[in-house]
């Protein structure tokens, strides 16, 4: 009796199991309404939360990441970005008679190379500016002209980004007036942690309304893309979708939206992967069709697995309907990744890197040279004090990563 009594519990205890696990990775169809095309939606897989950004509240975005120097522009909200000079001292004698307005646009491939990124070449140039090997800064070099989103014409120079984060920039009319100096750092409360400070350059202001980078997957937005339609093929405004960084994205054709095999797939970091040709657009009927059995597979910064597959899109309203439905869980169960509670300081250094955990468990640390190479592991017990000697390092720019078994982040150290 008893052991018919546990074969019985047994089975009430997998029959539950499997119950939560199918609830667990259902499917569910889903709405994001942008409102006309007018605003950007930032969108969360596990959460399915939606966050709404006017596309009307600012003109450029600095990247906040240590290692990272982008700029990209709003480029779906009209702002417009054209290379002057490639010399700082054209600045004062702006002169745009018989100049080519030749429109520069954010890369489609990454965030890491926003439209002042995009006249770099390799390292050391990085578009805006030129990295100084003996400090570390990178300092400009171009001088750009900006059409912002109200249509006002500014000329532009990114002077300065410190080792610390500091940017350091100018802004002002084309015949000079109008004088505006900024300086931001990447560690401002505000914007730290989101992918990018967003500016208003008419008013001055930097917007906080944009989510944490960890709070969102995908984003529902438009942008500037070369369009092929015969003999008017020509770079245009889209509306589509584009991944976070740190996810992956596969996509799957001509096999049933039923199917949740990704066995065959390769995965893809570029940011416009899933982007805006799953729908096409019927002239006769003013309306849009969605490609026939088309899916993709989005793989998560915790490294869960989403399928995606667009159900309708409405003209005139830009109403994106979807399905999707969770095929792995994240190996950070269902938390995003989350800041860490420690310090690391000071930095620059000449000769000791002090870590302090504050976490509740022991931290893992790496240091990576700027070719991905590590030169040092360690741990540090939690709330301990590591203090790392760098006299044997070479001088130059590090990464140095911290983990704990649910966290992890990365950010910039200099050895001088």
């Amino acid at each position: 009796m008893r052991h018919n009594k546990f074969k019985k519990m047994n089975k009430i205890i997998t029959s539950l199991f499997l119950l939560v696990t199918l609830h667990g990775f259902s499917q569910t169809s889903d709405t994001v309404n942008s409102q006309g095309g007018v605003n950007d939606v930032y969108y969360d897989f596990e959460s399915q939360s939606k966050v709404t950004l006017d596309r009307a509240t600012w003109d450029i975005g600095l990247t906040t990441d240590m290692r990272g120097a982008s700029i990209i522009i709003n480029e779906n909200g009209g702002t417009e970005l054209y290379l002057y000079s490639a010399d700082t001292s054209d600045w004062s004698t702006l002169d745009t008679a018989g100049f080519d307005f030749k429109n520069i646009y954010n890369s489609e491939s990454t965030w890491n190379a926003g439209a002042f990124a995009n006249q770099g070449t390799t390292h050391p140039d990085y578009g805006w500016g030129i990295y100084d090997m003996n400090k570390h800064d990178i300092n400009g070099n171009r001088v750009f002209i900006l059409k912002t989103k109200t249509g006002n014409y500014l000329k532009v120079v990114i002077d300065q980004m410190s080792p610390v984060g500091l940017y350091k920039f100018r802004t002002a009319s084309l015949d000079g007036s109008n004088l505006k100096t900024y300086e931001y750092s990447k560690t401002t409360p505000e914007s730290m942690g989101k992918n990018f400070a967003l500016l208003d350059l008419d008013g001055g202001d930097f917007i906080t309304d944009n989510p944490m980078a960890k709070e969102w997957d995908i984003l529902f937005t438009k942008y500037i893309t070369f369009v092929q339609a015969g003999p008017n093929s020509r770079y245009q405004p889209v509306s589509g979708v584009k991944i976070n960084a740190g996810c992956n994205v596969a996509k799957r054709e001509g096999v049933s939206v039923d199917s949740d095999d990704t066995s065959s797939l390769s995965w893809d970091t570029k940011i416009t992967e899933i982007g805006w040709d799953w729908k096409t657009f019927d002239r006769m009927t003013g309306s849009y069709s969605m490609v026939a059995d088309l899916a993709y597979f989005v793989r998560t910064q915790n490294g869960a697995v989403y399928k995606i597959w667009f159900t309708d899109y409405t003209v005139g309203t830009s109403i994106y309907s979807f399905n999707t439905k969770q095929l792995k869980a994240g190996t950070l169960g269902t938390n995003k990744i989350i800041e860490l509670n420690t310090s690391v300081y000071p930095n620059p250094t000449a000769d000791l890197l002090n870590i302090n955990n504050k976490e509740n468990e022991e931290l893992t640390i790496s240091l990576l040279s700027v070719q991905g190479v590590e030169v040092l592991s360690s741990t540090v017990n939690a709330h301990e004090t590591k203090t790392i000697s760098t006299t044997d390092l070479a001088k130059g720019i590090y990464f140095l990563q911290l983990s704990t078994t649910n966290t992890s982040s990365t950010q910039r150290v200099i050895f001088e």
